[in-house]
């Protein structure tokens, strides 16, 4: 496929994605990528001087297929693979499976659903942005309207975080050294799995990260910030309760002579806009765990130099 002005920006070189990939991958080679696409497995770009350029799907899938080879999967049944990568139901269809057999009671098989759709190479960010972060609205919407009971919605929950946990883990790659994210929900806030989603994609991109988890009180954030020095500090936050420790929160970062981005993401934050925009922090687009790993990426990009903690 060739490349259009107005789509090649969006894209990598061929040159960029070997540097990219071989902290975690030290066999990627141009030669490598260029045996792939013969093969039919990878995918690429090409410029009006024929020169490769791979859009993230097509890094993602490279990603893919060296993780197979590194568990000695054969061509053949990385082909395979691929083939049922292509023919899994759309991510909305995922996310309605996931939610019956989570009512239902059948948490066994609503985990299936996720460990499924990851062994055959759905992207990390597809299954926590377009799977799993609509199917748990849902649920909670379900929640509060009587139709799900508390215990339910508890074990779903705690199904939710082990799958999110698991699948980090899985996707993690070694860690770059151009700046720390210290990731919090601020204190009070106790919804703590979108968060943890955007932890997973930022680890999967090497990045690293200071987790500090649920109901952090601002003390406690500010002592996170003093240890690991981060380029971003990326705040989460739901419950409109918890509006007056976001601002606290706000507040006391700002404050701070070290230089850093703040990102806020959660569902208050589209309603605080104003208040959040005022201490110059940036607000994640529709709750977007992928526009979350966006804009910290963006951060970090402008600070290549920021020492590690």
């Amino acid at each position: 496929m060739r490349a259009t002005q107005s789509n090649q920006a969006q894209l990598k070189s061929i040159g960029d994605v070997v540097k990219a990939l071989q902290a975690a991958f030290p066999d990627v080679s141009h030669s490598s990528l260029r045996f792939l696409e013969r093969e039919g497995l990878a995918r690429s770009t090409r410029t009006e001087g024929g020169h490769r350029l791979y859009a993230p799907a097509d890094i993602d899938r490279i990603i893919r297929i060296k993780r197979w080879q590194a568990e000695r999967l054969t061509l053949d049944q990385i082909r395979e693979r691929l083939a049922e990568l292509d023919r899994l139901p759309a991510a909305e269809s995922l996310a309605a499976e996931f939610v019956d057999d989570a009512v239902s009671g059948d948490l066994a098989a609503a985990g299936e659903v996720i460990a499924r759709a990851d062994q055959v190479g759905l992207p990390l960010a597809t299954l926590f942005t377009e799977v799993l972060t609509p199917a748990l609205r849902e649920i909670g919407d379900r929640w509060e309207q009587g139709d799900v009971p508390v215990a339910r919605e508890k074990e779903v929950s705690e199904l939710s975080r082990e799958l999110i946990a698991e699948l980090t883990r899985r996707h993690a790659v070694p860690e770059r050294q151009n700046g720390v994210v210290v990731a919090a929900c601020v204190e009070g806030e106790k919804h703590e799995l979108g968060l943890r989603m955007v932890v997973g994609l930022l680890r999967a991109r090497g990045i690293r990260v200071s987790f500090l988890g649920a109901d952090v009180a601002t003390r406690f954030l500010l002592e996170a910030v003093a240890m690991r020095s981060p380029a971003v500090v990326l705040l989460s936050v739901k419950q409109t309760s918890a509006r007056d420790a976001l601002e606290e929160a706000l507040a006391a970062l700002r404050d701070l002579d070290d230089p850093f981005e703040v990102i806020v993401g959660g569902e208050l934050s589209a309603i605080e806009a104003a208040m959040i925009e005022r201490y110059g922090a940036r607000i994640v687009p529709n709750d977007d765990p992928a526009e979350a790993l966006r804009l910290v990426e963006e951060a970090l990009a402008q600070r290549p130099t920021v020492r590690a903690g």
